[in-house]
C-alpha cells in the first residue's frame, strides 16, 4: 500500500509541476517588497512631512493675511460707530431740550385750564404756549455703520459682548423712537392740528392777528376739546422725552467702549 501511494504522489507531480513554483512565488514578490519598503520607508515619511508642511504653512499665512484683514475693517468700523454716536449724541441733546420746552408749555396750559383763577395766563401767551406744544422735534438715528454691519456679515468682527449688546439696545430703542415719533406726527395731523389751527393762529407773534377765542380764557378753561388736545401732546412728548433719555444713555455708554476699544487697538 505505501508503494502505491509513493507512485501517486510521484505521477501527480509530474502532471502538475507548477504548483510547487506558484506557491513560492508570493513569497519572492512579498519579500521583494518588503525590503524596498525597508530601504525606502524615511524618503516616504519625509514627503509627507513636507506635504502635510506645506499646506499647514500655506493655511497659516492665509489665516494670518485673513486676520490682519479683519482688525484692519474691525478698526474702521469703531471709528464710523463711534462717529455716528457722537452725531447722535448732539441731536439728543437737542431734541430732548426742545422736547422739555414743548412739556413746560404743556403743563403751563393745563394748569390754567384745570384752575385759571390760580394758574392765569394771558391771551398772549396762550397762544404762544399752543405755538410751542405744536413743534415736533424728530430725532433720527445715524445706524449706516450697524446696517452695514448686519447686512454685510461682518458683525462677527465686533468681539466685544458687552458693546454688541448696547449696539443692539440702542439701535433697538432708536427704531422704537422713529415709531413713536410717526404715531405722534399722524394724531397731531389728524387729531391736534387740526383743532388748534382753527383756533390759533400760529404766525410769529409779530406778525399774528390777535384770536378772537383767545380773548376770552375763560371760554378756554372750559374747553374740553381744548383741554384734550393739550393733554394729548403732553403726553405724546413725555413718552418721546423717557425714549430719548435712555437712548443718549445707551449712547453714552457705547462712546465709552467704543473708546475704550479704540484705545486698545
Amino acid at each position: 500500500m505505501s508503494w502505491l501511494r509513493l507512485m501517486e504522489e510521484r505521477i501527480r507531480k509530474k502532471e502538475n509541476p507548477s504548483v510547487a513554483v506558484t506557491h513560492r512565488k508570493p513569497v519572492v514578490n512579498e519579500n521583494k517588497i518588503l525590503n524596498l519598503i525597508r530601504e525606502m520607508w524615511p524618503a516616504y515619511v519625509i514627503e509627507m512631512l513636507v506635504i502635510i508642511l506645506g499646506i499647514s504653512i500655506t493655511v497659516a499665512m492665509e489665516k494670518w493675511r485673513d486676520d490682519i484683514k479683519e482688525q484692519h475693517l474691525e478698526k474702521i468700523y469703531v471709528q464710523n460707530l463711534a462717529s455716528n454716536i457722537n452725531t447722535d449724541q448732539s441731536s439728543l441733546a437737542s431734541v430732548i431740550q426742545r422736547t422739555d420746552k414743548i412739556i413746560e408749555k404743556g403743563n403751563e396750559l393745563m394748569l390754567f385750564l384745570q384752575n385759571p383763577k390760580d394758574s392765569p395766563i394771558a391771551a398772549d401767551q396762550i397762544t404762544e404756549n399752543v405755538r410751542a406744544i405744536l413743534d415736533r422735534p424728530k430725532f433720527q438715528s445715524n445706524d449706516a455703520t450697524f446696517s452695514d454691519l448686519k447686512s454685510s456679515g461682518n458683525l462677527h468682527l465686533i468681539k466685544d459682548i458687552q458693546l454688541k449688546n448696547i449696539l443692539f439696545s440702542y439701535y433697538t430703542t432708536t427704531q422704537t423712537i422713529k415709531e413713536v415719533q410717526d404715531a405722534e406726527q399722524m394724531a397731531t395731523i389728524n387729531i391736534a392740528g387740526p383743532f388748534f389751527l382753527k383756533r390759533f393762529s400760529l404766525a410769529a407773534p409779530e406778525n399774528a392777528r390777535q384770536n378772537r377765542v383767545t380773548q376770552n380764557n375763560d371760554d378756554l378753561s372750559g374747553s374740553v376739546e381744548f383741554e384734550n388736545n393739550v393733554s394729548l401732546r403732553v403726553e405724546n412728548r413725555k413718552e418721546l422725552l423717557s425714549l430719548y433719555k435712555h437712548a443718549l444713555y445707551l449712547a453714552k455708554q457705547l462712546d465709552k467702549q467704543l473708546r475704550k476699544i479704540a484705545e486698545e487697538q
